[in-house]
């Protein structure tokens, strides 16, 4: 049988299907299996960041946050030496810190290779959630309706699921949070 784009956005994989992502591509959030790091909400990371979010459990729409909740958990694959790196990732971002995080979360993807290239340029963090590729590989919902102008074939067939990679979907609220710290101008804070 062969498989057609509609269907292809249509199979949602369960945490134990296999899900090839071709050159390793996008893989902003990959790795994030040592989450739980045991470290309680006062421990401090050496950038001065919050281990875990500092609003009682829940999450807030600030990147110290966000970091705290799930994005610190890309250092997995997105740091020097981390043990998920391979040679094919996507090779700008560095979430070895929050403040590294934060920064390399400024720019635009690059070092994609095979059907992920044409996502080379687009940003990571744009005026929107809705053009942000970092919401687009976090959420699928943005990512099938994911259209910029400037990059038309960086759409729902180029950009991975990295929750799949992860074997955990952020929780709404996650997402939530960070759809309002991109609208809100993706501050440091």
């Amino acid at each position: 049988m062969k498989v057609n784009k509609a269907m292809k956005r249509s199979i949602v994989p369960g945490p134990t299907a296999p899900r090839a992502h071709g050159a390793g591509g996008f893989c902003l959030a990959l790795g994030l299996a040592a989450a739980a790091t045991g470290c309680s909400s006062t421990d401090l990371l050496a950038d001065g960041g919050s281990s875990a979010d500092s609003g009682g459990g829940a999450v807030q729409a600030t990147f110290t946050s966000l970091y705290g909740d799930y994005l610190g958990n890309c250092k997995q694959c997105h740091a020097p030496g981390a043990p998920g790196q391979t040679s094919d990732i996507e090779q700008s971002l560095n979430f070895a810190s929050r403040a590294t995080a934060l920064s390399t979360l400024m720019g635009m993807a690059s070092g994609l290779t095979g059907n992920h290239t044409a996502c080379n340029g687009v940003p990571f963090l744009a005026a929107t959630p809705g053009s942000s590729l970092l919401v687009a590989s976090l959420d699928q919902p943005t990512r099938q309706a994911f259209d910029l102008s400037g990059h038309v074939g960086c759409d729902v067939d180029s950009i991975s699921d990295q929750t799949v990679k992860v074997g955990s979907q952020p929780s709404s609220a996650f997402i939530s949070a960070l759809k309002t710290w991109i609208t809100n101008g993706a501050p440091d804070n």
